[in-house]
């Protein structure tokens, strides 16, 4: 892959092999500065070893920090870590990888957020898909998938005491609510932890207070 060989540079492009068994990529990004890369960006797939391009996505706006040795971080997709300018991995389960790109920091206290495309074998190429950009989009950072359980799980937070975590499977490509648990830790009382489930098409609530002290 590329390296940064300044501290200020436009037009920064990337080679990138390692991110998928399919394919490689290039990316390309506005401006790239210190270690802050940001601005308009395009991310080129091509099917391995070969030369002509296979999908090009153009975003308005990305926003990634670059790894210690100057490469684009990708496929990370860490808790309040460092996150990707994109991300492989199969999340409609269907076996076949899908991507999601960073088009920004419009994710809850400035986290990364993503556009998300599915791979449609219909079509052959990969198509965004609207209900798991919104997943990408106003939380903390990128979504997780849980591969054994088939599950897309998200966090969100609002200040220093309140969490909220939410589940969801994916049905016909459209990810479904089917569990949130939201902890606030300044009631009164202690930590109350509110749990929703959706069970049989219908969500059963259970309400617990941890008291403190």
């Amino acid at each position: 892959m590329m390296l940064l060989t300044g501290t200020a540079l436009a037009q920064e492009k990337f080679e990138i092999k390692n991110a998928s068994k399919l394919y490689d990529v290039k990316l390309e990004v506005d401006k790239c500065e210190d270690e802050m890369c940001e601005g308009k960006a395009a991310v080129t797939l091509y099917k391995k070893n070969s030369k002509t391009p296979f999908q090009v996505f153009r975003l308005p706006a990305t926003s990634f920090m670059l790894n210690d040795d100057g490469s684009a971080p990708v496929n990370e997709t860490r808790l309040y870590d460092q996150q990707s300018a994109f991300n492989f991995g199969d999340f409609n389960f269907d076996g076949v990888d899908d991507i999601a790109l960073c088009d920004g920091q419009n994710g809850q206290y400035g986290a990364p957020s993503y556009q998300v495309y599915l791979f449609s074998p219909r079509s052959g190429k990969f198509v965004r898909n609207a209900g798991l950009t919104v997943l990408g989009q106003d939380y903390l950072g990128m979504f997780e998938v849980d591969k054994k359980r088939k599950i897309i799980s998200t966090t969100s937070k609002s200040g220093c005491c309140w969490h909220k975590f939410e589940e969801y499977r994916m049905v016909n490509n459209r990810p479904v609510k089917v569990f949130e648990e939201e902890e606030d830790a300044g009631f009164p009382d202690g930590v109350k932890t509110t749990t929703r489930r959706l069970v049989k098409g219908r969500w059963k609530k259970t309400v617990k207070i941890n008291k403190q002290g």
